[in-house]
């Protein structure tokens, strides 16, 4: 299946594009999604920690599992100002 998805901030540097489409089996999690992601890029590892993800406009916790189409947005913690 396929999902889209966006790189915000620091880690768009870290991934080398601003956002990718992938091809990802069926019944994937996030935290799944995450290590093909890591392994593309894997100087995203470094902030495994922190990394927070987005499904549309929801954030979601890495046991999600993803759906064709899917909007996903991999962004490092929320800072205020």
């Amino acid at each position: 299946m396929k999902v889209h998805v966006q790189f915000f901030s620091r880690l768009r540097e870290l991934a080398g594009v601003a956002e990718i489409d992938l091809e990802i089996p069926e019944a994937t999690k996030v935290a799944e999604l995450l290590a093909i992601l890591y392994s593309r890029a894997p100087a995203l590892r470094d902030w495994d920690k922190s990394i927070l993800v987005a499904v549309g406009v929801e954030f979601v916790g890495r046991d999600y599992l993803l759906k064709e189409g899917d909007e996903i947005s991999i962004m490092p913690p929320v800072q205020g100002g």
